[in-house]
């Protein structure tokens, strides 16, 4: 074979492996631009799935750590009212997440999100002047502790069964009243909302109670009051009756 041929021969070989190689980096590129399509695709997927499910948890866990950092005087608030740390901290949880400032489109303000005749009445029974909106809403200690009076006076009133109480810390004492005549009661009222709760008061009470409990399990605010089963020892005198806030 003359050398003109052997040289031609070696080209054509070499052309077919550069060929072969390009056709295979062809074929890996185009199945790892496949890929990352695939795993862009699930990701996004992924995100749309348990995005809302994240935030959701990543919200409620600083809404725990906010009320939690108001510990000390929640402790306070339960020494002086002799209600549960833990069902104050519930409170604060669902009504304003550990907030100061926040104020509700019904004009409630604050932790407690207290409405002003219900701030004005409890600081009468603590034998404190009323309290301002700016007070309600930069003093922290003294929202908790007008909101745990008030909920010592439900207790007292409305009690022992904190579902009750806290519906009508809710919704307050008239509505509650009212709905119990018109269902014939509070446990007829009761079965009815487990089915549907228009007004969201149960939903906002038993909300209230399972944070409660996630406070105990947590640790960081105390737990019940000594010599009281289910947390909700209060004063023995029951002060006289005063209007509810409009919730």
């Amino acid at each position: 074979m003359s050398r003109r041929k052997r040289s031609k021969k070696r080209k054509s070989r070499g052309a077919g492996v550069v060929q072969r190689t390009v056709q295979r980096a062809s074929a890996l590129g185009t199945r790892t631009l496949l890929l990352i399509v695939v795993l862009t695709l699930g990701l996004a997927w992924f995100g749309i799935q348990s995005g809302p499910r994240i935030y959701r948890q990543v919200r409620c866990e600083l809404g725990l750590r906010r009320v939690e950092s108001h510990a000390p005087i929640l402790r306070k608030a339960a020494a002086e009212s002799g209600v549960d740390s833990c069902l104050l901290a519930g409170v604060m949880y669902v009504e304003s997440r550990g907030q100061v400032g926040v104020v509700s489109p019904k004009g409630a303000m604050g932790l407690f999100q207290l409405m002003p005749a219900a701030a004005g009445d409890s600081a009468r029974k603590l034998r404190l002047p009323a309290p301002s909106r700016e007070e309600l809403l930069t003093n922290p200690e003294l929202n908790a502790r007008l909101g745990a009076e008030y909920l010592r006076w439900l207790i007292a009133l409305e009690g022992p069964d904190l579902e009750r109480v806290l519906v009508s810390y809710n919704a307050g004492r008239a509505k509650l009243a009212r709905w119990e005549k018109e269902a014939g009661g509070w446990e007829r009222w009761r079965a009815q909302q487990q089915v549907r709760d228009p007004s969201g008061a149960f939903t906002y009470a038993r909300d209230v109670l399972e944070f409660r409990d996630r406070f105990r399990t947590r640790g960081v605010v105390a737990g019940p009051l000594p010599g009281s089963e289910d947390g909700t020892a209060v004063r023995a005198a029951a002060p006289a009756a005063a209007p509810a806030p409009a919730r």
